[in-house]
């Protein structure tokens, strides 16, 4: 089913129909999952929460807040050759992304 979302969104501009969200919860016994939330704003995410949503995934967000942050620290240590210390920074990225999206539910 389709609620208006999709996938590898990088703008959070996504308008979700809660009506339709909100429909199955009660007929199917089956936890209801937003795909796509990487482009729903913080409110819409919120309202899907309370509309039935069980689980939202945002795998588009978590990769462009690792990326980004990999690229800026490559870009500014063009000498560094220790992956580990890449990874470091962007998976502290990753982790704030995180931390936005459940703010956005609570």
């Amino acid at each position: 089913m389709a609620v208006a979302s999709s996938h590898a969104m990088t703008e959070r501009t996504a308008e979700l129909d809660h009506t339709l969200i909100a429909s199955p919860r009660d007929a199917v016994p089956a936890p209801l999952v937003l795909h796509g939330s990487s482009g729903v704003p913080d409110p819409e995410i919120d309202a899907a929460v309370n509309s039935g949503i069980l689980k939202v995934n945002v795998g588009t967000a978590l990769d462009t807040g690792f990326t980004r942050a990999l690229r800026d620290y490559l870009a500014a240590d063009t000498a560094g050759v220790d992956p580990r210390t890449h990874i470091t920074p962007a998976r502290q990225a990753m982790s704030r992304v995180v931390e936005d999206f459940l703010r956005a539910v609570n």
